[in-house]
């Protein structure tokens, strides 16, 4: 009896000692990127909870990359900053936004990436660097108006906006510096006197140019051109694995081929040559911002064109297209996600989708809309019917729905239309998926 006893405890002991097996790994999808705009003019990163949240909604929804804005206006969503701490985040002073988000998305399985969303050449008229620095650095317009831009022609922006950048990739494990804003307002910007000092002094001119002269044109795009080239370049040296990449211009119809692009809003209106900065390899990939509302017949075009370019332009393995999904129905953002990441005619696949945003997901989650009747009048369901009226209702619907969004990216869902009842949505992302390997760009 003791014997059969000894036995079975050894017996137990073994059983409690053995190690549990390892989980299965989740099945994966293909690489593709699939990545969520997180602005911080809204909830996403500005706490602990919120970051937790965050990271828990990517998994669910079988996102694998965060773009999170963590320069805003001159501010800082990180401690190791050069400018100030963004007056919103809320918890401890040694709560660190960026590095938290860090830490949680590369414990991931998929590991999440990071990249740090940089407002680039705008800092609003409050902060303390156009505070101290905007009578010289402010962009101006030909008639002297300021809008909290600073001016890509000022050599001293140049330095100081690559020294802000450069410390996030020294000081901290993103996966990539995305730069937002990095163009100027529009054509007739670009007139503050230090960039005119320095154009007369390049170029010979005696009077200030006009906004349509050619020369003025390419001696502005060219500014716009070198900080990313150079920044690029010093990126490289310093930490090779970063990638760096653009929130870049679409607006209206999309070149039809190459010898378009000149013609483009993006070249001609506010300097961003960014199909040379894919070919030249500047931008390690690209995010144009295919923003357009799939309910309207001529956005609807707009973005199948830019589609085309994008997919059959030579470069579509650098390119992740951005949809704005805060312009659209949740079916109708699903819908433009399954053409994106559909091969062209020509059987060319891009890298990936990015979501703009993760705190205006539709119509109904943003206050682009519910705060702005002009705008909404023009939407062809009205989602702010249902008895609605008080702008504090309107938000708690809108995080409903964002919350809802998440759920829709990767299973069959439905959601309640205030006209239309229940509508059905069918995911995008059934599995999770990891990133793509990106080749880092050389630049010549």
């Amino acid at each position: 009896m003791l014997r059969s006893v000894g036995s079975l405890l050894s017996g137990v002991f073994l059983l409690a000692t053995s190690p549990s097996p390892s989980p299965a790994p989740p099945a994966l999808a293909p690489a593709q990127y699939r990545a969520i705009w997180v602005d911080a003019f809204h909830d996403g990163i500005k706490s602990p909870e919120q970051v937790e949240r965050l990271v828990s909604d990517a998994r669910r929804a079988n996102l694998n990359a965060l773009l999170v804005q963590v320069r805003k206006t001159g501010d800082a969503y990180f401690n190791h900053a050069d400018e100030p701490r963004a007056k919103d985040i809320e918890g401890p002073r040694d709560f660190d936004p960026l590095a938290y988000v860090i830490r949680l998305a590369h414990a991931s399985v998929p590991r999440i990436e990071v990249h740090a969303w940089v407002n680039t050449f705008f800092s609003g008229q409050s902060s303390r660097v156009y505070v101290q620095h905007g009578n010289v650095w402010g962009n101006r317009t030909v008639d002297g108006a300021a809008s909290g831009y600073v001016d890509p022609g000022v050599p001293e922006v140049q330095i100081y906006m690559h020294r802000v950048f450069m410390n996030i990739a020294r000081n901290y494990q993103v996966d990539g510096i995305h730069l937002d804003f990095v163009r100027y307002p529009g054509a007739t910007w670009g007139y503050s006197q230090s960039a005119l000092d320095s154009y007369a002094a390049e170029t010979g001119a005696t009077a200030t140019p006009d906004p349509s002269d050619p020369q003025w044109q390419a001696w502005r795009r060219a500014r716009v051109t070198g900080f990313v080239r150079d920044l690029h370049h010093d990126l490289q040296e310093e930490r090779p694995s970063i990638k760096l990449s653009g929130a870049l211009i679409c607006f209206g119809a999309g070149p039809l081929s190459a010898a378009d692009w000149s013609r483009t809003s993006a070249f001609t209106s506010v300097f961003q040559d960014w199909r040379d900065w894919i070919v030249r390899g500047y931008l390690d990939f690209a995010v144009p911002m295919n923003y357009d509302s799939d309910w309207s017949a001529r956005e609807k075009g707009w973005f199948g064109r830019w589609l085309a370019f994008e997919k059959d332009s030579g470069f579509a393995n650098r390119v992740v297209i951005g949809v704005g999904a805060f312009l659209n129905y949740p079916e109708d953002t699903l819908a433009q996600i399954r053409r994106v990441l559909s091969p062209s005619t020509g059987g060319h696949r891009v890298l990936g989708v990015a979501i703009y945003s993760y705190a205006s997901s539709s119509v109904y989650g943003t206050d682009d809309f519910y705060t702005a009747p002009d705008l909404a009048a023009g939407l062809p369901r009205q989602p702010y019917a249902g008895g609605l009226t008080t702008e504090a209702d309107l938000a708690s619907r809108a995080r409903t729905f964002n919350e809802s969004f998440i759920t829709e990216l990767s299973q069959p869902d439905h959601y309640e239309d205030v006209q239309m009842g229940s509508v059905a949505t069918q995911p995008v992302f059934l599995q999770p998926a990891p990133v793509p390997y990106v080749p880092l760009a050389e630049a010549p």
